[in-house]
């Protein structure tokens, strides 16, 4: 997920909406990608009822939320993946719509959505575009994978001026493994004012860097393998070379160098919910996403 600033600059958001949409399916589908692109489905398959396993699925579309003062229901477009209803698609992220989505899939022997598959997506809340996309296990466990997803990632930032970025297990684009740790709701609010996560790749603003002492003190910290000024804006952090080497005590170093921009709270990583049945045990869930379980006022006071 990345998310950037909608106004000023809109020009921007919508060059890298499009970038984003044009980018991911071709450098995180891979040769599944390639399928969907050279040979649709038919367009009765946008129809779940007409699968069978084995057959891919791929739609695109679009939801606008009309004025205020529009009583009717919001604008909404969706289509069967084609060349036409593709580059329809990318004519309406001119627009930056409420919503855009792209999702291809193999329909499976049980009947749902299975793998290979990947979806991008966008959404606008609260004057922020958010980027989004999920990718299969495969890739991502795969360290040249883990680049792709990097290089697909920077592209965009370099034009968008990004203000957060998250590369995470299980999360939803709503909130962000730091924002869910913290059970903290209004991030995306309050994404100019607090960083909305860091981990394996973090993104900083231009003045979130000078709050924490700049790009000097970022470098020669010793907690990144990458430390680079993006060309729009921010700054570009990786901490270890491979998502597997990221790890409880790379996620401290980093808490004690960003805590002047993190938000208050302190995160806990084990989180319990109501339990299934009325006197049971609550339910015991473990975030799979590491964060530092500390609070940034132990150090900003």
């Amino acid at each position: 997920m990345l998310t950037l600033p909608a106004e000023p600059g809109r020009e921007r958001a919508v060059r890298a909406a499009r970038l984003w949409f044009e980018r991911c399916p071709d450098r995180l589908g891979g040769e599944f990608a390639a399928t969907v692109r050279d040979n649709p489905p038919p367009p009765d398959r946008i129809h779940l009822s007409q699968l069978s396993p084995g057959d891919i699925w791929a739609t695109v579309g679009t939801t606008i939320q009309p004025p205020g003062d529009y009583e009717g229901e919001p604008l909404e477009w969706d289509a069967p993946y084609s060349a036409a209803s593709w580059q329809e698609l990318l004519r309406k992220l001119g627009e930056l719509p409420s919503v855009a989505a792209f999702g291809a899939s193999t329909w499976s022997a049980r009947g749902w959505h299975g793998p290979p598959s990947y979806t991008v997506d966008m959404g606008i809340d609260y004057g922020f575009v958010e980027l989004g996309s999920t990718i299969d296990d495969a890739l991502a466990n795969d360290p040249a994978g883990q680049r792709r997803v990097l290089a697909a990632v920077r592209e965009v930032a370099e034009v968008a001026n990004p203000v957060a970025v998250a590369v995470a297990t299980n999360f939803k684009r709503i909130e962000t493994p730091l924002e869910r740790a913290l059970n903290r709701f209004q991030g995306r609010a309050e994404a100019g004012s607090w960083l909305r996560n860091y981990g394996w790749l973090t993104v900083l603003s231009d003045e979130m860097t000078e709050r924490v002492g700049g790009l000097h003190r970022l470098r020669s910290s010793g907690a990144f393998v990458e430390v680079e000024p993006l060309a729009a804006g921010g700054t570009w952090l990786v901490a270890t070379d491979t998502w597997d080497e990221y790890g409880p005590e790379q996620a401290n170093r980093l808490f004690e160098l960003l805590a002047p921009v993190l938000p208050p709270g302190r995160p806990q990583l084990t989180q319990f919910g109501a339990p299934v049945t009325p006197g049971g045990e609550l339910v015991r869930t473990a975030l799979p996403n590491v964060v530092a379980e500390r609070d940034p006022r132990e150090i900003t006071g």
